[in-house]
């Protein structure tokens, strides 16, 4: 919208190249420090930060708002409250930006001083793009024993069906967001942005890993919020299944079978470090939510 006393010329001028969608549900606690790293951003590109608050009660925006006081960085709160989900934070933050390449991360992590000028960059070649999460600056050792040692790169292929970047280090063009119909905002949690991604690449638009847009993820700091996480990505699985079954996705009982194997052996090896257990639990976790999740969806996909 034009500010009083502003002509076209001064708004087209003046637009951000780049915006950052931070969806967030009560991330007060951690939120100024993920600010603070897009503050410190090494780039000469004009962007905006557009923090979506899904609903918050912790006085997240009260903390956005007192952050920008005073600074030049651009950055808004949008009210993303009328229905809970990451994807609904994600469409209001979109359909608030100025900027056709939108870039997203998530509140309680942190975004190296060169990510956003890598995915922009990306963003130059491709219709979507996914960097790289880093699990040590942000975790002490013993949570990192709750998943995969080192990083990992934001394009992985799921469920043996397409590739997808990471929720908390993505973006994309908007005018595909647009003619995508946004983010489907039936997918509440357990890597919502999976579906948006696979329905990108089936729409024929180009995905782009880019290794060197690095995330400091922080991980679940509670072993049970780690296994509910893992509990969660595992029941959404089957609702992927009944939505792109007829699209070309496919059940790998094999795939499936040498999970479960995997899990046992897990489970066998427990009692020989922490590692393992604390592996076993997650993985437990996990197989649970695709049972349920199978039954919820009336799908074999566990």
């Amino acid at each position: 919208m034009m500010r009083s006393g502003e002509n076209v010329e001064n708004v087209v001028e003046n637009a951000p190249e780049v915006s950052v969608v931070i969806p967030v549900r009560n991330g007060a606690r951690t939120i100024v420090q993920q600010l603070d790293a897009l503050a410190a951003q090494r780039t000469s590109r004009r962007f905006e930060v557009l923090v979506a608050d899904n609903g918050s009660d912790d006085g997240t925006a009260g903390v956005v708002q007192e952050w920008a006081r005073g600074r030049a960085a651009d950055v808004r709160v949008v009210d993303a409250s009328h229905r809970a989900g990451s994807n609904v934070a994600r469409n209001a933050g979109t359909a608030a930006a100025r900027a056709e390449k939108v870039l997203i991360c998530d509140a309680d992590d942190e975004v190296d001083a060169g990510w956003l000028d890598a995915l922009a960059e990306g963003l130059d070649r491709a219709d979507g793009v996914g960097g790289t999460l880093e699990r040590v600056k942000l975790n002490d050792e013993y949570i990192r024993r709750w998943g995969p040692p080192g990083g990992q790169t934001g394009i992985v292929k799921q469920l043996g069906y397409l590739p997808r970047p990471i929720g908390a280090n993505c973006g994309f063009r908007r005018s595909v967001w647009e003619s995508l119909g946004g983010f489907n905002e039936d997918y509440v949690r357990g890597g919502p942005e999976t579906e948006f991604y696979w329905r990108l690449q089936l729409a024929g638009f180009s995905l782009l890993d880019v290794p060197e847009a690095v995330v400091h993820y922080r991980m679940r700091a509670e072993l049970k919020a780690s296994v509910k996480q893992m509990y969660i990505w595992g029941r959404q699985s089957p609702m992927l299944y009944r939505d792109f079954r007829p699209r070309g996705m496919t059940f790998d009982a094999k795939e499936s079978l040498d999970r479960w194997v995997y899990f046992l052996r897990l489970v066998k090896r427990s009692g020989r470090g922490p590692r393992d257990r604390l592996e076993a639990l997650r993985q437990g976790g996990y197989r649970l939510g695709r049972l349920v999740g199978s039954v919820k969806y009336r799908v074999v996909f566990f």
